[in-house]
């Protein structure tokens, strides 16, 4: 009875976890889907409506560039320019011929249609004009064009060709087309001065007719942008919009285009759309176009029910599933499969998940008591592992009678004293005072301070040893830093390698730097640095690797290698020895340690 009870707790808890897992994946699917679909609508709509951008702005550009040629023609043909600085007595066959050049070359431009009027005045008001017959005037445009209200823009230094917008034709006012004006001057053939001005009138038809050609009319509203007018194009025809909305964010999606570019806007009423720009050539001129979110949208309810029917294919799936299942324990099997993994991995903290009350629970207690078994075996290895370097660190320092040593030094010390033998009297302290510091006991850190001292004492009896030619000094840069805690005996053997194997085999004087200082905001290093032969990248890299080729001369195995994992035992593995040298000039030993305070010395 038992086994059945437990069999239907089972059964229970495969039923619900079949059928959630099948309503999730069922929800995560159709939302995946749905995501995904409007994502390709929006990207490929935003690719389309650039792509007619594009094309829109190269053929305004085009028809602008040939304005542009017109202008450049008539500021460098001689017949124009002779026009220009001829004077008012000058008889009229200049002007003859300037206009005869001028319409001719009219006549050939391509964008000709589009501009009402092409005049050329010079500074005492004589000019000629290329007019269509409906536009033509009997106003003097010479004497009343510096009259008008944009003539001034025009020149202005920080003007851009176009960026006034569209105006009223005020040489016929009573037309209802606007134009863009364009004024250029025109400077004397031989000379940089002013001799009279261009001045153009275009239609707003090559804007409205580059629209209506290239713009298939399946998108949303259309904008032309002439500086900081911006019009809304409708039915061939340009309205100055009330840019009335807010930009949300620029937009995620990457257009092909160069100039273009893609943001997200919310108008007054707060519907949001996405806005693709495509830049002109010409400064300050843009085309526009406003996604509309029906078009991004289209079909919505047909596409819901689509998802719905997927939905339920998935969750008739799941119940199928959960009957296929109903004969089988693969739950409870895949969660102690799973814990075995972590145990593999390393985490043998106890977890009373797989603890359930029927026959597999008793399995998962019994793994669980294995991890903990395991634990605490690795817990007692690594504690004998630590007592046993203690150990040798103890046996270590008992390879010299410190005592016995110290008080006979001393006797020396103070015999040399009442002899003036100041120089055996400095080695015998310094001497002494490290066998005394042996002798304190077996504390693995000590502050920086008195490993400093010790480096100084043991430097004072090799500084004797060879006369005087070896000279060493230490640069702390903050002095908090003599307050943090290093493994004893730590400096002496790099300082030791430093005169032996650095600067004794140059036959020549040298210097030993120590340089503290903070490495980041929780380390501190330490850099060693002699001036001796320096060493090569393959003997660096067995200094630090062997023990055999750097043993100390004054503690027996105590070498760099020694040193390096000591350091790398104690601190971690992203802290020890790191030695940069140049052979014939320096060499540098690292020593990188964490910033630990004396209040926090391990014993």
């Amino acid at each position: 009875m038992c086994h059945k009870k437990h069999n239907r707790t089972i059964r229970q808890q495969l039923l619900l976890i079949t059928l959630s897992f099948s309503i999730l994946m069922g929800a995560v699917i159709s939302f995946a889907c749905y995501y995904t679909y409007h994502r390709f609508l929006k990207r490929s709509l935003i690719q389309t409506t650039d792509t007619e951008l594009l094309f829109l702005s190269d053929y305004i550009d085009n028809e602008l560039n040939n304005i542009d040629e017109l202008v450049r023609y008539c500021q460098t043909n001689s017949k124009i320019n002779a026009f220009v600085e001829s004077s008012d007595n000058a008889s009229t066959r200049k002007r003859i011929e300037a206009y005869e050049a001028l319409a001719e070359y009219c006549q050939t431009n391509t964008s000709s249609s589009y501009l009402h009027r092409v005049v050329i005045t010079n500074l005492a008001e004589r000019y000629i004009q290329v007019v269509a017959a409906n536009y033509s005037s009997t106003v003097n445009i010479a004497h009343s064009l510096p009259r008008q209200a944009f003539y001034e823009e025009l020149l202005a230094p920080d003007y851009e060709d176009y960026n006034i917008g569209f105006l009223p034709d005020v040489f016929y006012p009573g037309r209802t087309k606007t134009i863009t004006p364009l004024l250029k001057p025109i400077t004397y053939k031989f000379s940089s001065s002013l001799g009279g001005y261009i001045f153009i009138e275009v239609s707003d038809d090559l804007f409205a007719d580059a629209l209506s050609n290239t713009y298939s009319g399946d998108g949303g509203l259309l904008y032309l942008t002439l500086g900081e007018h911006t019009y809304l194009y409708t039915d061939g025809t340009f309205t100055e919009a009330d840019c009335d909305y807010t930009l949300l964010s620029p937009s995620a999606y990457t257009v092909e285009s160069t100039n273009a570019s893609v943001s997200h806007i919310r108008d007054s009423g707060g519907t949001e759309y996405v806005v693709v720009t495509e830049e002109l050539k010409h400064s300050g001129c843009y085309v526009s176009q406003l996604i509309s979110p029906e078009q991004m949208y289209p079909n919505q309810p047909g596409f819901l029910l689509l998802l719905m029917l997927i939905f339920l294919l998935l969750l008739a799936s799941g119940i199928l599933l959960n009957r296929l299942l109903d004969r089988t324990i693969n739950l409870p099997v895949a969660q102690i499969k799973r814990r075995l993994i972590r145990i593999s991995e390393g985490d043998f903290s106890r977890d009373t998940s797989i603890e359930w009350a029927h026959e597999f629970g008793d399995i998962g207690k019994g793994v669980n008591d294995l991890a903990e078994n395991v634990d605490r075996m690795i817990q007692t290895t690594l504690a004998d592992e630590k007592q046993k370097r203690d150990l040798e660190y103890k046996l270590l320092q008992s390879q010299i009678n410190p005592h016995f040593l110290y008080n006979t030094l001393n006797s020396i010390k103070w015999m040399a004293t009442i002899q003036g033998a100041t120089g055996i009297m400095e080695m015998t302290t310094a001497l002494s005072r490290l066998l005394k510091s042996i002798a304190k006991g077996t504390k693995l850190l000590i502050p920086l301070r008195e490993e400093l001292a010790l480096v100084q004492d043991y430097f004072t009896i090799q500084q004797y040893r060879y006369g005087g030619t070896i000279r060493m000094t230490v640069t702390v840069d903050d002095d908090t830093l003599l307050s943090c805690q290093i493994i004893k005996f730590t400096l002496q053997p790099l300082v030791e390698n430093a005169i032996f194997h650095g600067i004794e085999p140059t036959g020549t004087s040298g210097e030993i730097t120590l340089h503290l200082y903070p490495a980041g905001e929780n380390d501190l290093r330490i850099d060693i640095t002699d001036t001796g032969v320096g060493m090569s990248e393959e003997t660096i890299t067995r200094i630090l690797n062997d023990e055999s080729v750097n043993t100390s001369d004054f503690f027996k195995e105590i070498g760099i290698s020694n040193v390096h994992k000591r350091l790398q035992y104690e601190f971690g593995s992203s802290y020890g020895i790191t030695i940069t040298s140049k052979l014939g000039e320096y060499t540098t030993m690292s020593i990188l340690i964490p910033r630990q305070k004396e209040n926090a010395s391990n014993v």
